[in-house]
């Protein structure tokens, strides 16, 4: 089955940036943002062949729409 996750990805201070997705509780780094989406999706798959698809994406709804974007808020 495919899934769509949503992933975060955050510059760290030591110049790597981090990958997270909440929903599977998987996080990786990489020097580049693709590099950590990279190692993120190679963490996920470590995951599954670990612990089973049932258990890593039990919280995730495969109908679950993902949008790409920023949300600001200024308070």
């Amino acid at each position: 089955m495919r899934y769509k996750l949503p992933v975060v990805i955050s510059p760290l201070e030591n110049g790597e940036y981090m990958a997270e997705c909440e929903p599977v509780r998987a996080v990786a780094t990489g020097d580049t943002p693709e590099e950590a989406v990279f190692n993120l999706k190679e963490a996920i798959i470590d995951l599954v062949k670990e612990f089973g698809e049932a258990k890593v994406f039990e919280d995730v709804k495969p109908e679950t729409e993902v949008q790409v974007g920023v949300l600001e808020v200024a308070v």
